[in-house]
């Protein structure tokens, strides 16, 4: 009967899990480039009685978002494939969140204070804001080209992980986007869908429901052979 018990965790904690998932991802339906997370259901559907939880791994839907017009200069959204690469101190991180902001010292930085890069890397370094970003990346001041936002995206291969929000990490070798699409003055919406957020957290409440069910039977079968016992004396 030791299998019905570690059956019944099993379910428990998977459950437990797929519902911070969803809560998380709900958390942010109104992050800019936030890519909602999924992938519990076809691990515990993998899983054999007896088994321990297995450690899950948040698998990262990157469809497209909606994109929405901010009228902000710098705020730009990715059309398509790829991710803006950031500068984080030593680090450099890819993301779709396109908020970004003019510092003191002319950096292109996101509310985070990381560090746009151009195409091929180095700082994105301005004079002012008021500057145009046409869909390939080019940077226009007063008509005059000064600098090219490129996009990147992971090699055959290579991993991204999230990290936070919406930066994930590269675990490999990143490729410059051969035909970048970009637009100014808009941000790429969550892709997190409520509806979807909504029915991943009633089917969780209803595998934790089976779970508790089963201790309940263990808890049964277990009074039943305590009592069997006790009267063999």
């Amino acid at each position: 009967m030791s299998g019905l018990i570690e059956s019944a965790t099993a379910i428990l904690g998977a459950s437990e899990k797929r519902l911070e998932v969803a809560a998380r991802n709900v958390a942010n339906v109104s992050t800019p480039g936030y890519k909602r997370s999924s992938g519990f259901s076809q691990i515990l559907a993998s899983a054999r009685v007896g088994d321990t939880v297995p450690d899950i791994v948040e698998r990262k839907d990157f469809m497209q978002g909606k994109l929405i017009s901010s009228k902000n200069p710098l705020d730009l959204a990715v059309n398509g494939d790829g991710f803006f690469q950031v500068r984080a101190g030593d680090q450099l991180l890819y993301t779709r969140q396109g908020q970004f902001q003019l510092a003191e010292n002319g950096a292109v930085v996101s509310s985070q204070g990381y560090v746009l890069q151009q195409a091929g890397g180095g700082d994105l370094v301005l004079d002012n804001a008021a500057v145009t970003i046409l869909d390939d990346g080019a940077v226009l001041d007063d008509g005059r080209p000064v600098a090219r936002i490129g996009l990147s995206a992971p090699a055959a291969g290579a991993t991204l992980t999230a990290l936070g929000e919406s930066h994930f990490a590269a675990g490999g070798t990143m490729e410059e986007v051969a035909d970048p699409s970009i637009r100014q003055g808009m941000l790429e919406s969550s892709n997190v869908a409520m509806g979807d957020e909504m029915v991943t957290m009633m089917a969780a409440m209803r595998q934790a429901e089976s779970g508790a069910r089963l201790v309940q039977v263990y808890d049964e079968l277990m009074g039943r052979a305590l009592t069997t016992l006790g009267g063999a004396r």
